[in-house]
């Protein structure tokens, strides 16, 4: 067995990545799709990816989402052919991974997985030496048929959603800061970087040519995923986020897509509630594993 590193995919290394995301998927009965970009990540030279082959067979894959600076936690998505499960894949990734981590300063970490997952392999967190975390976790939603906005919906003509341009970055980022709490560098790299990328498509919610809020989509081979979507503190709990949510829909299936999809905490009732009006339906549980080490 053969373990490399990559600060990116190419395209053939992509291609594989996908395979073995959905022989995965489809072996275990889950959802997740690992994200293959190092775009939104803190230090740009810093290895995101560990493969494992096997005679030219990709069978396992680490991505490090490392998204701020060190003092924070680095999600891990690490995944192996369920054809090569026991025999240490798993392990010589995680020793590569770890390695990179600490080289660049980072010292937490949790893995993610899927309650699905968990229930079916029971001994795994005791086999592991892991933990769930039981205060943090994600429905996995998606619709292939989402609910239109009616023509007597009065928002339409209070609100306009429009493509993010370069001259509303510094808003987006003032408000994306204010909504999740990051540091204004943060949230401006982060809007920026979503702007450049060039398989997103970001969306701005607008009141009076003020930003009430912001989405990104990331345009994937079976669905379009929502991301970073929020709806600026003046203006919630007046129906914006549905509307929003909706209306980049609509626009979206002008373009040809049909199946959208997205993560929501499992405690923001509020945001569920929103999701499930818009026609998403609850498919999955993500799960954040903790080790001792960590």
């Amino acid at each position: 067995m053969e373990v490399i590193e990559r600060i990116t995919l190419n395209n053939e290394e992509t291609k594989q990545a996908i395979g073995l995301n959905k022989k995965i998927n489809k072996a275990d009965n889950t959802y997740s799709k690992i994200y293959l970009s190092n775009k939104y990540n803190y230090f740009s030279d810093m290895p995101t990816f560990v493969l494992a082959y096997e005679k030219q067979k990709l069978i396992g894959l680490t991505m490090l989402y490392a998204d701020d600076g060190p003092n924070e936690e680095v999600e891990v998505h690490l995944v192996v052919d369920p054809e090569f499960r026991r025999h240490h894949v798993a392990t010589k990734m995680w020793g590569h991974a770890k390695q990179i981590m600490l080289q660049y300063g980072y010292h937490k970490w949790e893995f993610v997985s899927e309650k699905v997952f968990l229930a079916k392999n029971p001994d795994f967190l005791a086999n592991c030496n892991l933990t769930v975390v039981k205060e943090d976790s994600d429905y996995y939603m998606q619709t292939s048929e989402p609910v239109s906005i009616e023509k007597t919906d009065k928002l339409n003509q209070v609100l306009a959603v429009k493509p993010l341009t370069a001259n509303y970055v510094a808003q987006v980022a003032t408000a994306h800061s204010n909504a999740f709490g990051d540091a204004i560098a943060t949230s401006t790299k982060y809007i920026k970087n979503s702007l450049l990328d060039k398989d997103t498509k970001s969306f701005i919610l607008l009141k009076d040519n003020e930003i009430a809020g912001y989405c990104a989509v990331d345009h994937g081979d079976n669905e379009d995923y929502f991301f970073g979507l929020f709806i600026d503190k003046p203006f919630r709990g007046q129906g914006f986020g549905t509307f929003f949510i909706k209306k980049m829909i609509a626009i979206l299936q002008k373009e040809g897509s049909r199946v959208f999809a997205l993560n929501a905490d499992v405690t923001n009732k509020a945001a569920i509630h929103i999701y499930e009006k818009a026609g998403f339906k609850i498919l999955s549980e993500t799960l954040y594993l903790k080790s001792q080490e960590s």
